[in-house]
Protein backbone atom coordinates (compact mmCIF):
# COMPACT_ATOMS: atom_id res chain seq x y z
CA UNK A 1 0.00 0.00 0.00
CA UNK A 2 1.51 3.23 -0.98
CA UNK A 3 0.92 6.04 1.29
CA UNK A 4 0.67 9.74 -0.12
CA UNK A 5 0.21 12.75 2.23
CA UNK A 6 0.76 16.05 0.58
CA UNK A 7 3.49 18.06 1.38
CA UNK A 8 1.93 20.69 3.47
CA UNK A 9 -0.33 18.41 5.86
CA UNK A 10 2.98 15.78 6.60
CA UNK A 11 3.93 17.79 9.43
CA UNK A 12 0.05 17.78 11.25
CA UNK A 13 -0.74 14.15 9.99
CA UNK A 14 1.94 11.03 10.88
CA UNK A 15 2.39 8.78 7.95
CA UNK A 16 2.14 5.61 11.23
CA UNK A 17 -1.42 6.59 12.24
CA UNK A 18 -2.30 5.94 8.64
CA UNK A 19 -0.62 3.17 8.40
CA UNK A 20 -1.90 1.51 11.36
CA UNK A 21 -5.41 2.43 10.46
CA UNK A 22 -4.49 1.18 7.21
CA UNK A 23 -3.99 -2.20 8.61
CA UNK A 24 -7.45 -1.71 9.97
CA UNK A 25 -9.03 -2.43 6.90
CA UNK A 26 -6.51 -3.71 5.04
CA UNK A 27 -4.26 -6.20 6.62
CA UNK A 28 -2.98 -7.94 3.62
CA UNK A 29 -1.65 -5.27 2.32
CA UNK A 30 1.09 -4.30 5.03
CA UNK A 31 4.36 -3.49 3.23
CA UNK A 32 4.50 0.72 2.85
CA UNK A 33 6.18 2.61 0.04
CA UNK A 34 6.65 -0.68 -2.16
CA UNK A 35 3.65 -0.36 -3.88
CA UNK A 36 3.54 -3.84 -5.86
CA UNK A 37 0.20 -4.40 -5.29
CA UNK A 38 -0.68 -0.62 -7.11
CA UNK A 39 -3.16 -0.07 -4.09
CA UNK A 40 -2.48 3.54 -2.85
CA UNK A 41 -3.87 6.12 0.28
CA UNK A 42 -3.86 10.06 -1.16
CA UNK A 43 -4.71 13.18 1.37
CA UNK A 44 -4.72 16.41 0.17
CA UNK A 45 -6.16 19.80 0.93
CA UNK A 46 -8.22 21.99 -1.04
CA UNK A 47 -10.32 25.16 -1.27
CA UNK A 48 -8.73 27.04 1.31
CA UNK A 49 -10.55 30.20 2.97
CA UNK A 50 -9.94 32.37 5.82
CA UNK A 51 -12.03 30.62 7.83
CA UNK A 52 -12.76 27.28 6.30
CA UNK A 53 -10.83 24.23 4.08
CA UNK A 54 -10.94 21.04 2.61
CA UNK A 55 -9.47 17.78 3.40
CA UNK A 56 -9.97 14.95 1.24
CA UNK A 57 -8.95 11.65 1.08
CA UNK A 58 -8.64 9.35 -1.80
CA UNK A 59 -7.96 5.05 -1.54
CA UNK A 60 -7.80 3.24 -4.64
CA UNK A 61 -7.46 -0.97 -3.31
CA UNK A 62 -8.11 -4.05 -5.71
CA UNK A 63 -9.95 -2.11 -8.43
CA UNK A 64 -12.44 -0.19 -6.21
CA UNK A 65 -12.13 3.15 -5.53
CA UNK A 66 -13.25 5.96 -3.13
CA UNK A 67 -12.84 9.46 -2.36
CA UNK A 68 -14.43 11.59 0.72
CA UNK A 69 -13.83 15.21 1.67
CA UNK A 70 -14.78 17.21 4.38
CA UNK A 71 -14.91 21.29 4.86
CA UNK A 72 -13.62 21.88 8.05
CA UNK A 73 -13.27 25.27 10.42
CA UNK A 74 -9.84 27.19 9.78
CA UNK A 75 -8.66 26.55 13.40
CA UNK A 76 -9.21 22.92 12.84
CA UNK A 77 -7.19 22.93 9.72
CA UNK A 78 -4.16 24.66 11.13
CA UNK A 79 -4.18 22.36 14.49
CA UNK A 80 -2.21 19.39 15.42
CA UNK A 81 -3.50 17.02 17.15
CA UNK A 82 -6.97 17.60 16.58
CA UNK A 83 -6.51 17.52 12.69
CA UNK A 84 -5.04 14.19 12.78
CA UNK A 85 -8.32 12.98 14.37
CA UNK A 86 -10.58 14.75 11.39
CA UNK A 87 -8.00 12.90 8.64
CA UNK A 88 -8.66 9.87 10.85
CA UNK A 89 -12.19 10.26 10.13
CA UNK A 90 -12.16 11.14 7.01
CA UNK A 91 -9.86 8.15 6.06
CA UNK A 92 -12.59 5.91 7.94
CA UNK A 93 -15.57 6.99 6.01
CA UNK A 94 -13.63 6.28 2.94
CA UNK A 95 -12.02 2.89 3.75
CA UNK A 96 -15.36 1.35 5.13
CA UNK A 97 -17.09 2.43 1.70
CA UNK A 98 -14.62 -0.22 0.22
CA UNK A 99 -14.15 -2.55 2.62
CA UNK A 100 -17.47 -2.23 4.77
CA UNK A 101 -15.42 -2.84 7.54
CA UNK A 102 -15.90 -1.07 10.63
CA UNK A 103 -13.18 -1.54 13.48
CA UNK A 104 -14.83 -1.28 16.70
CA UNK A 105 -12.31 0.99 18.45
CA UNK A 106 -12.92 3.31 15.54
CA UNK A 107 -9.85 5.64 14.61
CA UNK A 108 -8.05 5.23 18.08
CA UNK A 109 -5.26 3.10 17.54
CA UNK A 110 -2.98 3.12 21.06
CA UNK A 111 -3.01 0.01 22.92
CA UNK A 112 -4.29 1.69 26.34
CA UNK A 113 -7.83 2.49 25.41
CA UNK A 114 -8.70 2.84 29.70
CA UNK A 115 -5.75 5.19 29.71
CA UNK A 116 -6.91 7.31 26.98
CA UNK A 117 -10.95 7.03 28.19
CA UNK A 118 -9.38 8.55 31.63
CA UNK A 119 -8.05 11.41 30.34
CA UNK A 120 -11.24 12.50 28.36
CA UNK A 121 -13.40 11.98 31.24
CA UNK A 122 -11.53 14.17 33.55
CA UNK A 123 -11.42 16.88 30.56
CA UNK A 124 -15.21 16.68 30.73
CA UNK A 125 -15.00 16.77 34.91
CA UNK A 126 -16.34 12.86 34.94
CA UNK A 127 -19.51 13.43 32.76
CA UNK A 128 -19.65 9.71 31.34
CA UNK A 129 -22.32 10.71 28.98
CA UNK A 130 -20.03 13.30 27.73
CA UNK A 131 -17.00 11.31 27.66
CA UNK A 132 -19.00 8.54 25.73
CA UNK A 133 -19.88 10.92 23.43
CA UNK A 134 -16.67 12.17 22.16
CA UNK A 135 -15.61 9.10 22.30
CA UNK A 136 -18.03 7.46 19.85
CA UNK A 137 -18.42 10.83 17.85
CA UNK A 138 -15.08 11.88 17.26
CA UNK A 139 -12.44 8.85 17.61
CA UNK A 140 -15.36 6.62 16.15
CA UNK A 141 -15.27 4.18 18.56
CA UNK A 142 -18.29 2.24 19.27
CA UNK A 143 -21.20 2.24 21.99
CA UNK A 144 -19.87 -1.16 24.32
CA UNK A 145 -16.16 0.15 23.88
CA UNK A 146 -16.52 3.26 24.65
CA UNK A 147 -18.64 2.11 28.04
CA UNK A 148 -15.84 -0.63 27.86
CA UNK A 149 -12.97 1.70 28.28
CA UNK A 150 -14.64 4.11 30.66
CA UNK A 151 -15.87 1.45 33.05
CA UNK A 152 -12.68 -0.24 32.94
CA UNK A 153 -10.53 3.38 34.40
CA UNK A 154 -13.28 4.03 36.65
CA UNK A 155 -12.52 0.39 38.03
CA UNK A 156 -9.11 0.79 38.64
CA UNK A 157 -8.54 0.30 42.59
CA UNK A 158 -4.40 1.64 43.31
CA UNK A 159 -2.52 3.62 45.46
CA UNK A 160 0.83 4.53 44.41
CA UNK A 161 3.21 6.64 46.81
CA UNK A 162 6.64 7.96 45.91
CA UNK A 163 9.54 5.73 45.73
CA UNK A 164 7.48 2.41 45.09
CA UNK A 165 8.28 0.09 42.34
CA UNK A 166 7.54 -3.33 40.97
CA UNK A 167 9.73 -6.23 40.12
CA UNK A 168 8.66 -8.36 36.65
CA UNK A 169 10.98 -11.80 36.45
CA UNK A 170 10.81 -13.15 32.81
CA UNK A 171 10.73 -17.56 32.23
CA UNK A 172 10.99 -17.77 28.78
CA UNK A 173 10.90 -21.60 28.73
CA UNK A 174 7.50 -23.74 27.61
CA UNK A 175 7.01 -27.47 27.54
CA UNK A 176 5.56 -27.21 24.55
CA UNK A 177 4.89 -24.58 22.18
CA UNK A 178 1.49 -23.58 20.86
CA UNK A 179 0.72 -22.84 17.94
CA UNK A 180 -0.54 -19.59 18.44
CA UNK A 181 1.97 -18.28 20.41
CA UNK A 182 4.31 -15.76 19.59
CA UNK A 183 6.25 -15.17 22.44
CA UNK A 184 10.07 -15.57 22.52
CA UNK A 185 9.95 -19.25 25.05
CA UNK A 186 11.65 -22.22 24.37
CA UNK A 187 10.18 -25.27 24.00
CA UNK A 188 12.02 -28.59 22.56
CA UNK A 189 14.53 -30.51 24.83
CA UNK A 190 17.88 -28.50 23.53
CA UNK A 191 16.45 -25.24 24.13
CA UNK A 192 15.16 -25.99 27.63
CA UNK A 193 18.61 -27.40 28.59
CA UNK A 194 19.78 -23.50 28.97
CA UNK A 195 17.34 -23.16 31.88
CA UNK A 196 20.17 -23.79 34.61
CA UNK A 197 22.39 -21.49 32.78
CA UNK A 198 19.54 -18.82 32.30
CA UNK A 199 19.10 -19.26 36.22
CA UNK A 200 22.42 -18.59 37.27
CA UNK A 201 22.32 -15.73 35.34
CA UNK A 202 18.84 -14.16 36.60
CA UNK A 203 20.12 -14.37 40.03
CA UNK A 204 22.93 -11.99 38.95
CA UNK A 205 20.51 -9.82 37.55
CA UNK A 206 18.45 -9.80 40.68
CA UNK A 207 21.44 -9.41 43.10
CA UNK A 208 22.16 -6.01 41.19
CA UNK A 209 18.70 -4.68 41.04
CA UNK A 210 18.18 -5.58 44.32
CA UNK A 211 21.48 -3.57 45.51
CA UNK A 212 20.68 -0.58 43.20
CA UNK A 213 16.88 -0.38 45.07
CA UNK A 214 18.31 -0.46 48.08
CA UNK A 215 20.42 2.66 47.34
CA UNK A 216 17.51 4.08 46.17
CA UNK A 217 15.58 3.67 48.65
CA UNK A 218 12.82 2.03 46.51
CA UNK A 219 10.34 0.04 48.06
CA UNK A 220 9.02 -3.63 46.61
CA UNK A 221 4.93 -3.68 46.13
CA UNK A 222 4.18 -5.87 43.80
CA UNK A 223 6.73 -8.94 42.28
CA UNK A 224 5.34 -10.73 38.87
CA UNK A 225 6.87 -13.78 37.52
CA UNK A 226 5.80 -14.93 34.26
CA UNK A 227 6.78 -16.86 31.20
CA UNK A 228 6.77 -18.45 29.13
CA UNK A 229 5.43 -21.02 31.51
CA UNK A 230 7.39 -20.45 34.76
CA UNK A 231 5.73 -23.74 36.37
CA UNK A 232 7.81 -25.60 33.73
CA UNK A 233 10.80 -25.53 36.54
CA UNK A 234 11.55 -27.82 38.80
CA UNK A 235 10.65 -27.60 42.55
CA UNK A 236 14.18 -26.80 42.60
CA UNK A 237 14.49 -24.63 39.90
CA UNK A 238 11.15 -22.86 41.11
CA UNK A 239 12.73 -22.88 44.65
CA UNK A 240 16.22 -20.72 43.26
CA UNK A 241 14.56 -18.19 41.50
CA UNK A 242 12.03 -17.58 45.22
CA UNK A 243 15.11 -17.68 47.00
CA UNK A 244 16.79 -14.92 44.83
CA UNK A 245 13.54 -13.23 44.69
CA UNK A 246 13.74 -13.13 48.61
CA UNK A 247 17.18 -12.52 49.39
CA UNK A 248 17.55 -9.22 47.56
CA UNK A 249 14.35 -7.91 48.24
CA UNK A 250 12.36 -6.83 51.12
CA UNK A 251 9.19 -8.53 50.47
CA UNK A 252 7.62 -7.35 54.16
CA UNK A 253 5.85 -4.58 52.75
CA UNK A 254 4.48 -5.79 49.24
CA UNK A 255 1.30 -6.05 48.36
CA UNK A 256 0.71 -8.67 45.76
CA UNK A 257 3.11 -11.62 44.68
CA UNK A 258 2.27 -13.38 41.18
CA UNK A 259 3.08 -16.37 39.71
CA UNK A 260 2.00 -17.48 36.06
CA UNK A 261 1.63 -21.08 36.37
CA UNK A 262 0.47 -21.27 32.72
CA UNK A 263 -0.61 -24.87 32.30
CA UNK A 264 -2.42 -27.59 34.11
CA UNK A 265 0.33 -30.57 33.02
CA UNK A 266 3.28 -28.61 34.63
CA UNK A 267 1.52 -28.17 38.46
CA UNK A 268 2.51 -30.07 41.03
CA UNK A 269 1.64 -30.06 45.21
CA UNK A 270 5.48 -29.68 45.65
CA UNK A 271 5.68 -26.21 43.67
CA UNK A 272 2.47 -24.77 45.11
CA UNK A 273 3.51 -25.69 48.52
CA UNK A 274 6.70 -24.01 47.36
CA UNK A 275 4.84 -20.96 46.04
CA UNK A 276 3.14 -20.50 49.36
CA UNK A 277 5.89 -20.80 51.73
CA UNK A 278 7.71 -17.99 49.98
CA UNK A 279 4.75 -15.54 50.35
CA UNK A 280 3.32 -15.87 46.64
CA UNK A 281 -0.53 -14.71 47.04
CA UNK A 282 -1.83 -14.47 43.50
CA UNK A 283 -1.36 -17.71 40.61
CA UNK A 284 -2.41 -17.84 37.11
CA UNK A 285 -3.83 -21.01 35.53
CA UNK A 286 -4.80 -20.68 31.91
CA UNK A 287 -6.95 -23.12 30.39
CA UNK A 288 -7.35 -20.98 26.78
CA UNK A 289 -10.65 -22.95 25.99
CA UNK A 290 -12.30 -25.82 27.60
CA UNK A 291 -13.16 -27.93 24.60
CA UNK A 292 -10.15 -30.45 24.42
CA UNK A 293 -10.76 -30.65 20.59
CA UNK A 294 -9.58 -27.10 20.39
CA UNK A 295 -6.74 -27.55 22.83
CA UNK A 296 -5.39 -30.17 21.04
CA UNK A 297 -5.44 -28.90 17.23
CA UNK A 298 -3.74 -25.83 18.54
CA UNK A 299 -1.14 -28.11 19.97
CA UNK A 300 -1.57 -27.02 23.42
CA UNK A 301 -1.21 -30.23 25.45
CA UNK A 302 -3.64 -30.69 28.32
CA UNK A 303 -7.11 -31.45 28.49
CA UNK A 304 -10.28 -29.73 30.16
CA UNK A 305 -10.20 -32.30 32.46
CA UNK A 306 -7.08 -31.80 33.58
CA UNK A 307 -7.25 -28.08 33.89
CA UNK A 308 -10.48 -28.83 36.71
CA UNK A 309 -7.90 -30.96 38.08
CA UNK A 310 -5.06 -28.54 38.95
CA UNK A 311 -7.61 -26.07 39.67
CA UNK A 312 -8.94 -27.91 42.57
CA UNK A 313 -5.24 -28.45 43.66
CA UNK A 314 -4.38 -24.98 43.99
CA UNK A 315 -7.93 -24.89 45.73
CA UNK A 316 -6.45 -26.63 48.58
CA UNK A 317 -3.55 -24.15 48.91
CA UNK A 318 -5.99 -20.50 49.84
CA UNK A 319 -4.16 -18.09 47.74
CA UNK A 320 -5.75 -15.19 47.96
CA UNK A 321 -6.32 -14.92 44.20
CA UNK A 322 -6.54 -16.83 41.05
CA UNK A 323 -7.00 -16.12 37.56
CA UNK A 324 -7.45 -18.06 34.47
CA UNK A 325 -6.67 -16.92 31.26
CA UNK A 326 -8.99 -17.98 28.08
CA UNK A 327 -8.54 -16.97 23.93
CA UNK A 328 -11.32 -15.54 22.28
CA UNK A 329 -11.31 -16.92 18.63
CA UNK A 330 -8.38 -19.88 18.19
CA UNK A 331 -9.08 -21.82 15.25
CA UNK A 332 -11.39 -24.40 15.49
CA UNK A 333 -13.29 -22.93 17.86
CA UNK A 334 -17.36 -22.00 17.46
CA UNK A 335 -18.98 -19.14 19.38
CA UNK A 336 -20.28 -21.62 21.46
CA UNK A 337 -17.57 -23.17 22.72
CA UNK A 338 -16.31 -19.69 23.30
CA UNK A 339 -19.42 -19.20 25.49
CA UNK A 340 -19.18 -22.51 27.51
CA UNK A 341 -16.01 -22.21 28.04
CA UNK A 342 -16.42 -18.54 29.77
CA UNK A 343 -19.44 -20.00 31.46
CA UNK A 344 -17.25 -23.19 32.66
CA UNK A 345 -14.44 -20.80 33.86
CA UNK A 346 -16.94 -18.61 35.73
CA UNK A 347 -18.32 -21.47 37.67
CA UNK A 348 -15.44 -21.85 39.45
CA UNK A 349 -15.33 -18.45 41.01
CA UNK A 350 -11.51 -17.80 40.15
CA UNK A 351 -11.16 -14.09 41.52
CA UNK A 352 -9.64 -13.08 38.32
CA UNK A 353 -10.75 -13.92 34.39
CA UNK A 354 -9.01 -12.74 31.79
CA UNK A 355 -10.33 -12.78 27.87
CA UNK A 356 -7.82 -12.43 25.59
CA UNK A 357 -8.31 -12.21 21.64
CA UNK A 358 -6.44 -14.10 19.40
CA UNK A 359 -3.16 -12.31 18.22
CA UNK A 360 -1.55 -14.11 15.66
CA UNK A 361 2.40 -12.37 14.97
CA UNK A 362 4.25 -13.90 12.05
CA UNK A 363 6.50 -16.29 14.68
CA UNK A 364 3.44 -17.88 16.06
CA UNK A 365 3.35 -21.49 14.16
CA UNK A 366 -0.59 -21.13 13.23
CA UNK A 367 0.36 -18.69 10.60
CA UNK A 368 1.72 -20.82 8.44
CA UNK A 369 -0.62 -22.93 8.28
CA UNK A 370 -3.78 -23.40 5.82
CA UNK A 371 -6.22 -23.83 7.82
CA UNK A 372 -5.91 -20.38 10.00
CA UNK A 373 -8.19 -17.84 8.68
CA UNK A 374 -9.08 -14.21 10.13
CA UNK A 375 -11.71 -13.67 12.73
CA UNK A 376 -15.36 -13.63 11.70
CA UNK A 377 -17.04 -10.68 12.02
CA UNK A 378 -18.96 -11.67 14.17
CA UNK A 379 -16.50 -12.49 16.98
CA UNK A 380 -16.39 -9.13 18.48
CA UNK A 381 -20.85 -10.10 19.20
CA UNK A 382 -19.65 -13.10 20.63
CA UNK A 383 -16.96 -11.35 23.21
CA UNK A 384 -19.78 -8.62 24.33
CA UNK A 385 -22.11 -11.64 25.22
CA UNK A 386 -19.03 -12.99 27.22
CA UNK A 387 -18.53 -10.38 28.80
CA UNK A 388 -22.08 -9.86 30.12
CA UNK A 389 -21.61 -13.64 31.46
CA UNK A 390 -18.97 -12.44 33.41
CA UNK A 391 -20.46 -8.78 34.22
CA UNK A 392 -23.77 -10.89 35.31
CA UNK A 393 -21.34 -13.05 37.80
CA UNK A 394 -20.31 -9.96 40.00
CA UNK A 395 -16.93 -9.30 37.86
CA UNK A 396 -15.61 -6.11 36.69
CA UNK A 397 -13.47 -5.19 33.76
CA UNK A 398 -10.75 -3.38 35.57
CA UNK A 399 -7.33 -3.92 32.95
CA UNK A 400 -7.59 -3.21 29.35
CA UNK A 401 -5.40 -2.99 26.33
CA UNK A 402 -5.25 -4.07 22.67
CA UNK A 403 -2.42 -5.62 20.35
CA UNK A 404 -1.37 -5.38 17.48
CA UNK A 405 -2.71 -8.12 14.41
CA UNK A 406 -5.46 -8.85 17.65
CA UNK A 407 -8.58 -10.87 14.87
CA UNK A 408 -11.10 -8.19 14.30
CA UNK A 409 -9.40 -5.37 15.64
CA UNK A 410 -10.54 -6.41 19.40
CA UNK A 411 -8.86 -6.42 22.42
CA UNK A 412 -7.78 -7.88 26.05
CA UNK A 413 -9.57 -7.79 29.06
CA UNK A 414 -8.87 -8.37 32.89
CA UNK A 415 -12.01 -9.16 34.55
CA UNK A 416 -12.18 -9.27 38.57
CA UNK A 417 -14.56 -10.06 41.93
CA UNK A 418 -14.48 -6.84 44.06
CA UNK A 419 -11.43 -6.37 45.93
CA UNK A 420 -8.84 -8.79 43.88
CA UNK A 421 -7.35 -6.17 40.86
CA UNK A 422 -4.19 -7.33 39.86
CA UNK A 423 -2.37 -4.64 41.39
CA UNK A 424 1.33 -5.10 39.27
CA UNK A 425 -0.83 -5.50 35.92
CA UNK A 426 -2.89 -1.68 36.37
CA UNK A 427 0.79 -0.59 37.15
CA UNK A 428 2.14 -1.64 34.24
CA UNK A 429 -0.75 -0.83 31.51
CA UNK A 430 -1.37 2.64 32.82
CA UNK A 431 2.65 3.64 33.23
CA UNK A 432 2.02 5.16 36.99
CA UNK A 433 4.46 2.84 38.79
CA UNK A 434 8.58 2.23 38.13
CA UNK A 435 8.93 -1.71 36.99
CA UNK A 436 12.03 -3.02 37.28
CA UNK A 437 12.37 -6.35 34.57
CA UNK A 438 14.83 -9.13 35.04
CA UNK A 439 15.26 -11.84 32.60
CA UNK A 440 15.49 -12.43 28.94
CA UNK A 441 12.79 -9.97 27.07
CA UNK A 442 12.36 -8.25 30.11
CA UNK A 443 11.56 -4.34 30.20
CA UNK A 444 12.15 -2.01 32.71
CA UNK A 445 10.01 1.16 32.82
CA UNK A 446 11.98 4.04 34.94
CA UNK A 447 8.79 6.79 35.63
CA UNK A 448 9.75 10.02 36.57
CA UNK A 449 7.45 12.77 37.45
CA UNK A 450 8.39 15.96 35.97
CA UNK A 451 6.93 19.48 36.08
CA UNK A 452 5.76 21.30 32.57
CA UNK A 453 6.76 24.90 31.45
CA UNK A 454 3.42 26.23 33.07
CA UNK A 455 4.39 24.14 36.31
CA UNK A 456 2.28 21.28 35.90
CA UNK A 457 2.99 17.48 36.90
CA UNK A 458 3.73 15.34 33.81
CA UNK A 459 5.01 12.34 33.53
CA UNK A 460 8.27 10.72 31.96
CA UNK A 461 9.01 7.16 30.96
CA UNK A 462 12.04 5.65 30.00
CA UNK A 463 12.72 2.22 29.05
CA UNK A 464 15.80 -0.29 29.31
CA UNK A 465 15.36 -3.43 27.09
CA UNK A 466 16.75 -6.42 28.17
CA UNK A 467 18.64 -9.19 25.67
CA UNK A 468 15.44 -10.72 23.76
CA UNK A 469 16.48 -14.56 23.53
CA UNK A 470 17.83 -16.69 26.64
CA UNK A 471 20.72 -17.26 24.97
CA UNK A 472 22.10 -13.51 24.04
CA UNK A 473 21.13 -12.83 27.56
CA UNK A 474 22.96 -15.52 29.05
CA UNK A 475 26.08 -14.61 26.86
CA UNK A 476 26.11 -10.63 27.68
CA UNK A 477 26.46 -8.27 29.83
CA UNK A 478 23.35 -7.16 31.50
CA UNK A 479 21.61 -3.87 29.53
CA UNK A 480 20.66 -1.89 32.44
CA UNK A 481 24.79 -1.66 33.07
CA UNK A 482 25.71 -0.90 29.16
CA UNK A 483 26.93 2.43 28.06
CA UNK A 484 24.21 2.60 25.66
CA UNK A 485 21.95 3.03 28.77
CA UNK A 486 24.41 5.49 30.89
CA UNK A 487 21.67 8.65 30.74
CA UNK A 488 18.87 6.63 31.61
CA UNK A 489 20.77 4.97 34.58
CA UNK A 490 21.28 8.50 35.37
CA UNK A 491 17.71 9.49 35.01
CA UNK A 492 17.26 6.59 37.46
CA UNK A 493 19.61 7.61 39.87
CA UNK A 494 18.16 10.96 40.07
CA UNK A 495 14.51 10.86 39.59
CA UNK A 496 11.56 11.41 41.50
CA UNK A 497 9.31 8.15 41.82
CA UNK A 498 5.78 7.55 42.08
Amino acid sequence: MEINIETGLKNRIPEFFIQTLSLLFFPEDNIFGKNKSGNYINIFSGNITKTTAELGVKIYYNTKNTEKKRVINIKDFSSGKNFTAIAGRVFFEAAYEITGIKPPWGIHTGIRPAKFAGAVLESHNFNEKAAIGVLTKKYLMSKNKAELAVNTYKNRVYEVSKNEFSLYISIPFCPTRCDYCSFISYASPKLLKLIPEYLKKLSQELVLLGKLTQNLNLRLKTVYIGGGTPAVLSAEELGFVLCAVRDNFDLDGILEYSVELGRADVITPGKLELLKKHGVNRVSLNPQSLNDEVLKKNGRAHTAEEFFEAFRLIGDFEFRSINADCIMGLPFETFESMIKTVEGVCFLRPENITLHTLCIKKSAELKKKAEYTPADPGLNRVIDMCYNILKSAGFKPYYLYRQKYASGNLENTGFCLDGHECLYNVYMMDEIQTIFGAGAGAVSKLVKLEHGEKGEQETRIERIVNYKYPFEYTANDFKIESVKNKTKLEILRSGIYL
